[in-house]
């Protein structure tokens, strides 16, 4: 075991799993990684998140995005908390799929107490996230992104009906930055333009990049590219569909213009990224 003070680290593969005591007060935010979940194994601690307090115990968990504002403020003599730790492009592929109304949660409750109707299956996952770790090759990327889109789907179940969140209960830039990652969700197969985005909002190109950048980290472009990047990987694992046609279906001029895409966002071509989930 070791004590650390950043979970920021993924490594080269993008995940990073293990175990720390924390065993001193920090003064400053942890330097944290895209997305953190740390689940506690014995003891307990102190937690100030996000202007907070947190007492956390054996069984329960944090769910934390790089701009969670997380200080360690003590804990007991044996306390110990598993990390996982998720790079920025493995976390775009867990969360394809999963509702939004997940993320607005979790960036206002990143908190969970133990809960004993899902503590066989977070004893479970947490050894499984493991031995996928340490064991898996050829297949791991895959394995990674599906098993962390079950937890957070437990965490979906675990939750029940999240609430229709009113709209009183957001700031306006809140409200447009989620209004806008809907709109990339729907829309992203047929519009890549920020422009487009930032016209159904009724805000500026300038001022849109603006909101994303504080609320998401990123800007409208990369938000949107890593949304396409993600349906086009979905498209190219589909037997026998041709590159011509991935290009008429996400409205791009050509095959040749879309390869140069995929290939500038994806860092691999499409001919070798198809020859590599095929393998």
């Amino acid at each position: 075991m070791k004590t650390i003070h950043q979970l920021l680290d993924t490594g080269a593969e993008g995940v990073s799993i293990g175990r720390t005591e924390f065993n001193c007060e920090t003064v400053r935010p942890i330097p944290l990684a895209y997305v953190v979940v740390l689940i506690c194994q014995q003891g307990s601690a102190e937690w100030d998140v996000n202007f907070h307090p947190y007492r956390m115990e054996k069984g329960d968990f944090f769910v934390f995005a790089e701009d969670t504002v997380a200080l360690f403020k003590g804990s007991s003599d044996d306390f110990s908390c598993n990390y996982y730790l998720v790079s920025r492009s493995i976390a775009a592929e867990i969360a394809d799929g999963l509702p939004t109304s997940l993320f607005i949660y979790l960036s206002r409750s990143p908190f969970f107490r133990q809960d004993r109707n899902f503590l066989t299956y977070q004893i479970a996952w947490e050894q499984q996230a493991e031995e996928i770790q340490k064991h898996c090759t050829v297949h791991k990327r895959a394995m990674i992104v599906n098993h962390f889109r079950n937890f957070f789907l437990c965490i979906c179940e675990r939750v029940g009906d999240f609430g229709v969140v009113e709209s009183s209960d957001f700031s306006r830039p809140e409200a447009i930055c989620w209004g806008f990652w809907e709109l990339v969700l729907k829309n992203h197969k047929c519009q890549r333009s920020v422009e487009f985005y930032a016209d159904r909002l009724h805000v500026t190109s300038y001022y849109l990049s603006q909101l994303t950048k504080r609320f998401f980290g990123d800007s409208p472009k990369a938000l949107i590219d890593r949304q396409v990047v993600l349906e086009i990987k979905k498209q190219l694992a589909q037997r026998g569909k041709s590159i011509q046609k991935i290009a008429e279906d996400l409205r791009f001029s050509d095959a040749s213009y879309l390869a140069k895409y995929f290939k500038r966002h994806a860092g691999v071509g499409m001919t070798d990224y198809r020859s590599r989930i095929k393998s």
